[in-house]
């Protein structure tokens, strides 16, 4: 079977990128189909293979560069062409790549991980007057695929507006880096922080309020703070024991998959994250949503009293293995 691969843009290693690694170990002698590709931007398997890509990999230096030309985007996906010599075509999506023009008879099997339009807003006159015709054409192209899945109930409920039926199938996140190491492994004494988006003034606040607690902080150092607070962004390798050797995560970051927060509960730790729209993957026991002010304002977070299964937090972890989405995406194809 000849399959090939589409995806909207490669700018860098992200989660939705890693949905795509998976479908390019799956599928080796694939060709991949993009608007724009940064090149020496990744290593590994989606790189392995030709690359076809519009005039945009020459242009665009981010991905906010690619929106600057709105008013051109459906006809540059469409002046891309899977030949029709391939049997199917499977598609990684942010609203766009659906529309990469190919023959009528090739099935395309679309899995929508984001939509464009629900986390960018246009900027500036041009973009506006083009914006509801680049969403008009997205959806007009999901309407042509044989079969679309969504990441989430929200994606699943915007296609459905547009009259568009989807199978949910989350995404999957590496959870075998990330094991439920036995008790007397690691002893649980390190507060954990994910500062993402804390300005200075709040984590200073957080750090005041934590006096006394073992406190390390994920991500670079940050010029008002000890160096020695900040662990950087380890490889999963690394991260894990700091996982599983943290009472608790505080999650600030803001993105669409809490990669980090699914990766503590898989080494069985609790997590605190002020972004209640995580609880469409954080739907289980292990997780406490407040609001940002509300943790800014606590002094005693109770940390010893903590109760939770580390097995019952992993479990819910392992729902998202890469094994499960691997599988539903292979057995579709095979069957078409």
């Amino acid at each position: 079977m000849k399959v090939a691969l589409s995806t909207d843009w490669i700018y860098g290693r992200d989660h939705g990128i890693e949905m795509l690694d998976m479908l390019a170990e799956l599928y080796r002698e694939a060709p991949l189909y993009t608007l724009a590709f940064k090149e020496n931007s990744i290593l590994g398997p989606v790189v392995e293979r030709p690359i076809h890509s519009t005039f945009l990999s020459h242009k665009a230096d981010s991905i906010n560069d690619i929106f600057k030309w709105t008013f051109s985007l459906p006809s540059l996906a469409k002046g891309l062409f899977i030949p029709c010599s391939t049997d199917v075509i499977v598609n990684i999506t942010r609203g766009l790549s659906q529309g990469i023009k190919k023959c009528d008879k090739t099935p395309l099997y679309s899995y929508v991980y984001d939509l464009f339009w629900l986390h960018q807003k246009p900027k500036g006159i041009k973009q506006k007057i083009f914006w509801s015709q680049m969403i008009s054409f997205g959806i007009k192209e999901f309407k042509k695929a044989k079969k679309v899945w969504s990441a989430n109930a929200i994606i699943q409920a915007e296609l459905s507006k547009h009259g568009i039926e989807s199978e949910i199938l989350e995404p999957f996140f590496k959870v075998e880096e990330f094991p439920l190491f036995p008790e007397n492994v690691f002893k649980r004494e390190v507060v954990l922080i994910q500062p993402a988006t804390l300005s200075d003034d709040e984590l200073e606040q957080l750090l005041v309020n934590m006096e006394g607690e073992k406190v390390r902080l994920l991500g670079e150092a940050r010029a008002s703070f000890d160096p020695a607070l900040f662990i950087g962004n380890p490889c999963a390798g690394e991260l894990a024991p700091i996982f599983a050797s943290s009472k608790v995560l505080f999650d600030f970051e803001k993105s669409l998959f809490p990669k980090n927060s699914l990766a503590m509960l898989s080494c069985g730790g609790p997590v605190i994250s002020d972004d209640e729209s995580k609880k469409i993957y954080l739907d289980s026991e292990g997780v406490q949503f407040k609001s940002r002010q509300e943790i800014l304002k606590m002094k005693d977070f109770g940390f010893n009293d903590l109760k939770n299964d580390p097995k019952k937090l992993h479990a819910h972890a392992n729902r998202f293995h890469g094994t499960r989405f691997k599988r539903k995406i292979e057995t579709t194809i095979q069957s078409k």
